[in-house]
């Protein structure tokens, strides 16, 4: 192949695959300069939480469930916080294991203590492990005026007054089931308070390097990489042949 043949070739196909590259070749410039500068540009203190990329991430958020007495609602919200409707009622270990109510007071089990609510919502008494709440309670039941802590293996009966527990044979009563909170009241919530996000950092870092798409993704950015090897190769062969020839 003579020189101009191999000018013409090499030209052909350096302009072909510059062509093909030139939409990731812009992206992958674009994306890098923002990997380059992250700690300036903030990237990883936005945090995203669209519902459809948490779930790409296998990060969907879970409904936040609540406890409903009459019109009105206990839960946590991915915090320590325990919330009467929108007011913060008290603070307690997540989660929030079990509900009951008393003609006086609300009962709320947390994994660290057992917190005790006027029925308006108002911290009376938190009762946590160190004043003797045994570490394993998993429920708190009513029957009348007796107020049962249970576990798996054995119960407990709890007066509210004293603050004492004495072990019981059986335990009996109710306590309330929960329920996710109604979207038209507890929105807000909802969506922030699963905890579940992804920095734009991570968004960012993953296009760039095609782990976004799974294998794929990866080595479909392999290919592009491996092709503006080529692309550099053939401009500069390109180069040379143009030297030769214009010495000829």
């Amino acid at each position: 192949m003579d020189v101009k043949k191999s000018i013409i070739f090499n030209l052909r196909w350096h302009r072909r695959i510059g062509l093909s590259l030139f939409f990731m070749v812009i992206f992958l410039s674009v994306t890098g300069f923002a990997l380059n500068h992250s700690p300036g540009l903030k990237l990883s203190k936005v945090d995203l939480t669209n519902d459809w990329l948490l779930s790409w991430y296998g990060l969907e958020q879970e409904p936040i469930t609540g406890y409903k007495l009459n019109e009105n609602w206990l839960y946590q919200a991915g915090d320590k916080h325990l919330y009467y409707n929108h007011t913060i009622a008290g603070s307690c270990l997540p989660p929030l294991r079990s509900v009951a109510t008393t003609a006086q007071m609300i009962l709320a089990l947390c994994s660290d203590s057992l917190l005790l609510l006027s029925q308006d919502g108002q911290l009376i008494e938190s009762f946590s492990q160190l004043q003797g709440l045994p570490a394993n309670v998993e429920q708190v039941l009513v029957d009348g005026e007796n107020i049962f802590l249970t576990s798996p293996a054995n119960a407990v009966i709890f007066d509210a007054n004293s603050l004492n527990i004495s072990a019981v044979k059986q335990a009996s009563g109710a306590s309330i089931a929960p329920q996710p909170l109604p979207d038209n009241q507890f929105k807000g919530v909802s969506e922030a308070g699963s905890g579940a996000s992804i920095s734009l950092e991570t968004l960012v870092l993953d296009l760039h390097s095609g782990r976004f798409f799974g294998n794929a993704g990866v080595l479909f950015v392999d290919i592009v990489g491996l092709l503006m090897c080529i692309l550099a190769i053939t401009g500069l062969w390109a180069w040379v042949n143009h030297q030769r020839l214009r010495k000829q």
